[in-house]
């Protein structure tokens, strides 16, 4: 009876230890990078189980050397606070997504007024209270997504592109959700605008902090000044 209950232990704990070399083994991960526009690359793990599933460490890097994001994934969810910066390597944000709370932003009067612009529809004056729209990832990582979806049209092919400037026009509800975007590309006199539809963009890539006057969220658009490539794409700037 006593070997029996031995045993009985014994295959007991090696269950345990079984169980939990396979918990560890589903949760190794291998690491991946992927170029999302010519300057930036992206390096993230996944699960060696599942090459689907983000989990760990993720970067974002501006040419080779300046972090652009940097957070962790949890089961393929951003989790933790994420840190957000621009070219320069300046901070311009810190979101927890655990709570879904902008931990920090970048100061107005630190802005670069040459690469960023808020318009709003409403008129206010010098006593109203006006905040501008965020999209969670800053003026340079959040807005990749959107510089992405461009391609340079055929009526364009030509132009200089060293003295071309784009423009990405982003238009924000006072839901805090994109309602249309636009990307301008002018060239010597010349100006050409193209509209892309919403659908092209994923859902958590719609979600904004909304433009508020006096407290009550508004209508905005924010014109981000981006660089035109050799081929013909958009990049941060």
């Amino acid at each position: 009876m006593r070997k029996y209950i031995l045993l009985t232990i014994t295959l007991f704990y090696m269950g345990i230890c079984f169980a939990q070399d396979t918990v560890k083994s589903n949760r190794e991960t291998v690491e991946q990078k992927k170029r999302l526009t010519e300057t930036v690359t992206e390096t993230y793990k996944v699960l060696k189980a599942d090459k689907k599933t983000k989990e760990g460490l993720y970067t974002a890097v501006y040419k080779r050397k300046t972090a652009l994001a940097v957070g962790r994934y949890v089961d393929d969810k951003r989790a933790g606070t994420w840190h957000f910066y621009d070219i320069d390597g300046h901070l311009v944000e810190n979101f927890d997504y655990d709570n879904l709370n902008l931990l920090y932003e970048e100061p107005m009067d630190s802005l670069s007024q040459t690469k960023i612009v808020y318009s709003f529809d409403n008129k206010f004056t010098d006593s109203d209270r006006v905040t501008r729209p965020l999209k969670i990832g800053g003026r340079c990582f959040g807005f990749i997504p959107y510089l992405k979806v461009y391609t340079l049209s055929e009526n364009l092919y030509g132009i200089n592109l060293y003295t071309a400037v784009a423009i990405l026009e982003v238009l924000v509800s006072p839901g805090g959700r994109l309602a249309d975007f636009k990307v301008h590309i002018r060239s010597n006199g010349y100006e050409r605008i193209t509209s892309f539809s919403p659908e092209l963009i994923a859902e958590d890539d719609k979600v904004f902090v909304p433009a508020t006057l006096n407290h009550k969220p508004i209508l905005s658009r924010i014109f981000i000044k981006c660089r035109l490539t050799n081929y013909g794409e958009l990049d941060v700037d």
